[in-house]
């Protein structure tokens, strides 16, 4: 398990660094047929492909080419195609974002109202009914990736609480949110860190079985869009589209059914805000047994 630990943290270190590095790489071509919208990989890509579909003619509308959307695998891949300029518009993370703003000069283009809110859950007949009623010391806990900001957030909260990784739980990868709860409710873990947003996205065979033991803090906001440089001249326009299709009828059921409430401008001071989270994470793999 140590090599493993280590394994990922000198692939996230060097990952991360590479970001700044890929700043100085030349942007593709303006004259490509299409741009990528690009969805971090929270849950599987289908299901993120289906539930952000309606944004695909808005973008359209102001860039007036086609848009395709994309999710990558993982979150080490969605940070080599960010690295690598394969992005054109991001639904992403909030440490994503921030790091892609610092490192790649990517703009904000807009946030969701609804926080960005990890909860711990666990199996609807589950005995234990509070966060102190776990078998601390002898359980497993399923978070999508450790590099994902719910994950940094929650067990930035656990840390608090004195439920330390490695020492009183083992941390178990699952790639998904989806994933997180399918191992739960399989027995392979006792508890998982998931959004309360991803809640109303998963399946609803998924989310009817299992239930929030506890919140673990909460961030800015659940997802924030940001574009990639060579779109500047056009980040005021797609912003603006953003909100005013937020507005909409179809809007409104695109924004129900993923459960942000609503969307708002981003401001630099809440962006530069995001600081925390990105030191956090460095911590975290630092204190990583």
């Amino acid at each position: 398990m140590g090599n493993e630990r280590g394994a990922w943290r000198r692939r996230f270190l060097t990952e991360t660094l590479a970001l700044a590095a890929s700043a100085a790489l030349p942007a593709p071509a303006q004259t490509r047929a299409q741009r990528v919208f690009g969805i971090v990989p929270y849950l599987p890509a289908r299901r993120l492909v289906r539930l952000y579909a309606p944004l695909k003619p808005v973008f359209e509308s102001v860039l007036g080419q086609e848009v395709e959307l994309s999710s990558a695998p993982n979150y080490a891949e969605h940070l080599a195609r960010l690295r690598a300029g394969r992005y054109d518009i991001v639904a992403d993370a909030l440490i994503h974002a921030r790091l892609a703003q610092r490192e790649l000069g990517h703009l904000p283009l807009a946030r969701t109202l609804a926080p960005l809110e990890p909860l711990l859950v666990v199996r609807k007949d589950a005995p234990a009914k509070t966060l102190q009623a776990l078998k601390w010391g002898a359980i497993a806990l399923a978070v999508t990736d450790r590099s994902a900001s719910l994950g940094v957030i929650g067990l930035r909260y656990l840390r608090d609480h004195e439920r330390i990784a490695g020492r009183d739980f083992r941390l178990v990868v699952t790639g998904t949110h989806a994933n997180s709860l399918q191992r739960l409710l399989a027995g392979d873990v006792e508890a998982a860190i998931v959004s309360r947003t991803t809640l109303a996205q998963v399946d609803a065979s998924l989310a009817s079985r299992v239930r929030a033991l506890a919140p673990l803090g909460r961030g800015l906001s659940a997802v924030v869009y940001h574009v990639a440089p060579r779109l500047a001249s056009q980040a005021t326009a797609l912003a603006r589209a953003l909100l005013d299709f937020a507005a909409t009828p179809d809007g409104q059921a695109f924004i129900a059914a993923l459960g942000h409430q609503g969307l708002a401008p981003v401001s630099p001071e809440e962006m530069q805000a995001l600081d925390p989270l990105v030191v956090e994470l460095y911590r975290q793999m630092r204190e990583e047994p």
